[in-house]
């Protein structure tokens, strides 16, 4: 347990469970952007200098990511800070359905009046979460005329919207120009929905799109910036203006997240350079670039550096010994080959320098890969070429690995379908703690959220309790 948040506390916490693990090489630390956490890597950093900086991809200087996923968050619900009555109306409509279950019946049969085919229900949005708000405005939207039909068929629905909630007038019921409004809102959330998802992918490499669609997020804010809606123009202008706080400045940004588009050989460097010219000033692209270049060249010299040091150990483990009784000679011997092969590794990094130029330079010039083709394997291209690209390769794998977002606390254990709401309170302990462990196991590889039970699922429970206390009965029966 971690007494408190202070950041000094939490890199503590970070370097005992380093030296328990005996996990000596650490390339990055991805964390949330909360200050404390700044202050975590930064000891973190200081301490594994100590340890052996050779071990330390270029001194540490690129130990922290900031939580992609996070910051997007920020950014987002920024710009929804100041909620429209469009939304607030739909979700008023929304609650009234999702209030009871014969008031969730007549929806039900409004849209089988109306024809609508669909195998989705309408779901509540929690109103801090700007993703379930995306999710409950597109269900919804779904179902526009099974609302509007609602107010003839349904006198409650209509009367509901007249009643007070908290003291003020609720709001309500949806009108047409509400459900313009939601299409406007699911379109311009859709793109950081889906950005969202992509980053916060386990099982996947992640750190080779970050920069492409931080483009991406920068491209869809200027577009709607200046598309002359006024409403979303107020959102996009927030939200730009959050986005600019972490994410307009190279300096802000890992590196090494960019290195790791460089890596993807569908884009290369001249893909970045392309990106800079859309991000930033025309007179800094080409600097920017450059350095770009030159960060991979110096991870190549590092990784080269490993490779020869572990090298001259393994060269130096693999000289036999002979017996007690000649001991002197060998060691005159050893000491000899040594000296013998230290002067050799000495001409070879020489020849190495123009082996390490060529084998960048050679990858940065061959033709890029086919960015149409869906079934692109990266990983299996970096394995296919490892011989041709031996120390890119192991480059690649490393940057690769980069996580660009943390698992939240509440959905490691994929919480979002298992708060305890209403329908699933009444479970006793061990029916909710069979069903929390089943689903860790069955959804280990997607995260769910908000998933409401159906009919049939709660029959399924009930049925699955009693045969539970059935048997614990049986079992408790004492045979005399």
């Amino acid at each position: 347990m971690i007494p408190d948040h202070k950041g000094e506390t939490i890199g503590k916490i970070i370097e005992s469970c380093l030296l328990d693990w005996g996990i000596e090489k650490v390339l990055t630390i991805t964390v949330d952007n909360a200050s404390a956490n700044k202050v975590a890597i930064d000891y973190v950093r200081r301490k594994m200098r100590n340890w052996n900086e050779s071990k330390l991809v270029l001194g540490g200087n690129f130990l922290h990511v900031r939580c992609c996923a996070h910051i997007i968050n920020l950014i987002v619900s920024d710009g929804l800070k100041d909620m429209n009555d469009s939304i607030v109306r739909i979700r008023n409509a929304v609650q009234y359905v999702r209030s009871s279950p014969s008031r969730l019946q007549k929806f039900k049969n409004a849209a089988e009046h109306e024809r609508i085919e669909s195998h989705s229900i309408v779901i509540l949005d929690v109103p801090t979460r700007w993703n379930s708000t995306y999710l409950m405005l597109s269900t919804a939207l779904k179902f526009q005329k099974a609302f509007d039909r609602l107010l003839d068929d349904d006198a409650r629905y209509g009367l509901y919207f007249s009643e007070l909630d908290s003291g003020k007038n609720r709001v309500g019921p949806p009108k047409e120009d509400d459900w313009d409004n939601a299409k406007v809102f699911v379109q311009f959330l859709h793109v950081f929905y889906d950005i969202t998802l992509k980053f916060s992918a386990s099982l996947s490499v992640t750190s080779n799109m970050f920069f492409h669609e931080l483009c991406s997020i920068a491209t869809e804010l200027n577009t709607l910036a200046n598309s002359g809606d006024f409403l979303l123009g107020e959102m996009a202008a927030a939200m730009k203006y959050k986005f600019d706080k972490y994410w307009g400045k190279i300096e802000d940004l890992n590196k090494l997240l960019i290195i790791a588009l460089v890596l993807d050989p569908r884009y290369k460097l001249d893909y970045v350079k392309f990106c800079f010219g859309d991000l930033f000033e025309e007179n800094k692209v080409n600097e920017m670039t450059y350095d770009i270049k030159e960060l991979l060249i110096k991870l190549y010299e590092f990784y080269k550096g490993v490779d020869n040091i572990s090298s001259s150990d393994q060269v130096s483990r693999s000289i036999p010994l002979e017996n007690e009784g000649d001991m002197g000679k060998v060691n005159e011997n050893v000491d000899f080959r040594l000296e013998r092969l230290k002067k050799f590794m000495q001409m070879k990094e020489k020849k190495d320098f123009v082996d390490l130029k060529n084998e960048v330079e050679r990858y940065l010039i061959e033709s890029d890969e086919n960015t149409d083709d869906d079934s692109f394997d990266l990983l299996n291209w970096w394995k296919v070429n490892c011989s041709k690209y031996k120390i890119l390769s192991r480059i690649a794998k490393d940057i690769f690995a980069i996580p660009v977002s943390t698992v939240a606390s509440e959905s490691a254990f994929s919480t979002g379908g298992r708060v305890l709401d209403p329908f699933r309170s009444s479970l006793s302990p061990k029916m909710v703690e069979i069903l929390i462990c089943l689903q860790n196991w069955l959804r280990t590889s997607n995260i769910c959220f908000d998933v409401a039970p159906s009919t049939g699922e709660m029959e399924f429970y009930e049925a699955l309790e009693k045969e539970i206390g059935m048997t614990t009965s049986s079992d408790d029966t004492v045979v005399g």
